[in-house]
């Protein structure tokens, strides 16, 4: 491809109209600096708690049929570094991914057309060579987990919210923290927003100004009522521990509580959760010891449960995260959370958050999360070994953990994130995935009371 033809190609799929523009700039001039930037920017198409969600779709080149044409050949050299092509929207900016040759051959494909394969480069070429499996559906795949959407209008995809609210920034990080990970971001939630989904936090290069601008915007920030840690948590502090202590608590962590289930520390651990290494640096003391206790009220919509544990306990284990030293290192997003079955049985929806990223979602014991476990998470769908476990048995497990039942103690105890009703469904589906019964002597018990 001539140099002319991939400027032509360039103006062509990414020109937009500018109407407009002048205006928004300087109406943008009253507001906080912090602000204009994230309307520009683009966040809140994927975070909710701050404003702006329609203002990049107004600039950010459509994609899909009825569009501006775009050479697939643009597009997979543009991911690999992009570069500014419109500075007269600045400060909106394309930030950029970590995506390999596969992903970006896959987008390619997905954002152009038949019609439009002509433009085709031999890097391109080469590249579908090495990668003759990566098509246009895997491409679709990686424009929803990026949330590509969110800017970019494409008839084949939906905007969506998968990040986390904002509004609660101030919360929640410590200020100092803040500022250096907008300027270099990195993966907090392996997994993605939502357990599964995977994603990632792009690089949209930010200068220091920028990043400080943004940060004091986002720690101002009051979020909804009721949002703030308890009174009782607020202000907590952690407590210096001897090396007694500091023991006792990694003891707890990996023989005894089931947090690296979801979580890592160092090398052990889940990849459904965030990352404990680090929290030091990153949260605020009374955030981390409150989201312990009380999650849902923190983090509405999480899967994370409430802790059984006495608050003695939850202070020490806080206390044990937050003295270890170390900076925040990233992490490889693991795969996709496989679709959720189309199941009406009692309880579906509740596996499918709670259980599948361990159980899986067919109950085969091959959840994304399995391969982090020191031992392969209970087969719900072995009709054998489950027609021996009572439904009781079922019951205890969810309610207090794997322990209870002599089990791995990384399966969490949802015994007060779920009422008994919920806890049942859950039993009532885990016996739909088996196709069994319990013993029959439990059975004819449950009726006999």
């Amino acid at each position: 491809m001539s140099a002319r033809a991939a400027a032509a190609i360039a103006l062509a799929g990414f020109w937009w109209t500018a109407t407009g523009a002048a205006a928004r700039g300087a109406a943008a001039q009253e507001a906080h600096g912090g602000q204009v930037l994230i309307e520009a920017l683009g966040c809140a198409a994927c975070h909710s708690g701050v404003p702006g969600g329609e203002a990049i779709r107004e600039v950010a080149p459509p994609f899909g049929d009825g569009a501006a044409p775009m050479a697939p050949a643009y597009v997979f050299h543009y991911m690999a570094d992009p570069q500014t092509v419109r500075p007269d929207i600045a400060p909106a900016r394309m930030p950029r991914y970590e995506l390999d040759e596969r992903q970006r051959v896959a987008l390619a494909l997905f954002v152009s057309n038949d019609r439009e394969m002509r433009g085709v480069d031999q890097a391109l070429r080469a590249a579908m060579a090495r990668h003759p499996d990566a098509d246009r559906a895997e491409g679709a795949a990686l424009f929803e987990t990026l949330n590509c959407a969110g800017c970019h209008v494409h008839p084949e995809a939906q905007s969506r919210v998968t990040a986390p609210d904002l509004s609660l920034t101030g919360v929640r990080v410590r200020p100092e923290w803040l500022t250096g990970y907008l300027a270099n971001p990195v993966t907090i939630r392996p997994a993605g927003p939502v357990p599964g989904e995977g994603g990632q936090m792009p690089d949209f290069r930010l200068d220091a100004a920028e990043a400080a601008s943004i940060a004091d915007y986002l720690l101002e920030l009051e979020g909804p009522d009721g949002a703030d840690p308890p009174a009782e948590v607020a202000d907590w502090e952690p407590q210096a521990l001897s090396p007694f202590a500091m023991q006792k608590a990694g003891t707890l962590l990996r023989n005894r509580w089931s947090c690296l289930g979801c979580h890592q520390l160092g090398e052990d651990g889940g990849r459904i959760g965030p990352r404990l290494d680090g929290v030091a640096q990153r949260l605020r003391p009374g955030y981390v010891r409150a989201i312990m206790q009380d999650p849902a009220h923190l983090a509405p919509g999480t899967i994370m449960p409430a802790s059984l544990e006495q608050p003695d306990r939850l202070d020490l284990i806080a206390s044990f995260l937050l003295g270890r030293d170390g900076e925040w290192s990233g992490s490889e997003t693991v795969a996709d959370l496989p679709a959720l079955p189309d199941a009406t049985a009692p309880g579906a929806e509740l596996y499918a958050a709670r259980c599948a990223p361990c159980h899986g979602v067919g109950g085969a014991g091959d959840g994304f999360n399995a391969p982090f476990l020191p031992v392969t998470p209970t087969v719900h769908a072995d009709s054998a070994a489950m027609a021996l476990r009572p439904d009781d048995t079922l019951y205890d497990g969810i309610h207090a953990g794997g322990w209870i039942l002599g089990k791995s103690h990384r399966m969490p105890a949802f015994g007060a994130s779920l009422n008994d009703g919920e806890k049942r469904a859950l039993v009532a589906y885990i016996r739909a995935l088996c196709r069994c019964e319990g013993p029959a002597w439990s059975r004819d018990g449950r009726r006999s009371r």
